[in-house]
Parts: C-alpha cells; structure tokens; sequence
C-alpha cells in the first residue's frame, strides 16, 4: 500500500512538472502587425543620431527596415512606412531634442501619429544616440505596440 501510495506520489509530481516546463503556445502573445518590413523615410533635416536610434528601435521590434528616399504608395515593397520629424535647438553647443513626431503609414488604413511626450529637460544632440534613444523608443513602442515592449 505504502509503495502504491509513493509511486502515485512521484507520477503526480512529475505530471506537474511536466506541466511547468513544456511550452505552451497560447502562452505568448500574437503580434499585431500585418506586415513584416518597414519602409523608413530618411530626413535629411535631422540629425543623423536621431535617424539612427530611429532604425534601431523598430529592428528590436523584429522588424525589417528598408531606408527609402520617400514615401511610396507600392504596397509589396512598402506594407507600412514611418516618416519622422523632429525639432531641436539652434545652437550646437547647447543642442537638444525639443520635439519628434512619427507616421505610420499604412495603404487604406488611417495614418497613426505618435509625438514625443515630455521628457522634462532637454536631451542632448552632441552625437550622443544614448540620451535620445530613450525618447525614440517610447515614441516607437507606442507607435508599433506589442504584448512585451522590448
């Protein structure tokens, strides 16, 4: 009785355990995008650090960036496209990140606008994509929401 009672004990444990580590697919969440390439529009008209920190937050979103001149309307080369703009101080020595805006543009859907929000003081331009990154990345992250952030 004692060793019936055991092995139902070590089979209920291991049908627990079993149930702990196998993966389970329902577990992660689908991601809402239609599309898997993303047409960036580059702007001449800001900084390159910005560009930069721009590609590279919408890569960590498993997304493939393709640079483009402008916005096309050939939707099996461009299934979404993103145009950016930003503002930022006049002078070099002091230059900061006053204000961004990002467009998702998507054929025969609505254009999505996301703009920077407040980030309390000014974030420096001096070459420095680490003190605009944080910025960037919100702005993407609401711009191309997903289950897990990052």
């Amino acid at each position: 009785m004692r060793k019936t009672s055991t092995i139902a004990v070590i089979i209920a444990v291991l049908t627990a355990l079993y149930g702990c580590v196998t993966d389970n697919k329902e577990y992660y969440l689908v991601d809402p995008f239609e599309f898997k390439t993303v047409c960036l529009v580059d702007n001449k008209n800001v900084p390159s650090t910005f560009f930069i920190a721009l590609h590279q937050a919408i890569v960590d979103k498993g997304l493939e960036v393709k640079i483009v001149k402008k916005a096309d309307n050939d939707v099996s080369m461009c299934p979404a496209t993103v145009v950016y703009e930003a503002e930022f101080s006049d002078n070099e020595a002091t230059g900061y990140l006053r204000d961004a805006k990002l467009i998702l543009i998507q054929p025969n859907k609505p254009s999505t606008i996301v703009r920077m929000e407040d980030i309390g003081e000014p974030v420096p331009l001096l070459d420095k994509m680490a003190d605009t990154a944080p910025a960037i990345r919100d702005m993407v992250n609401r711009l191309l929401p997903r289950g897990t952030p990052w």
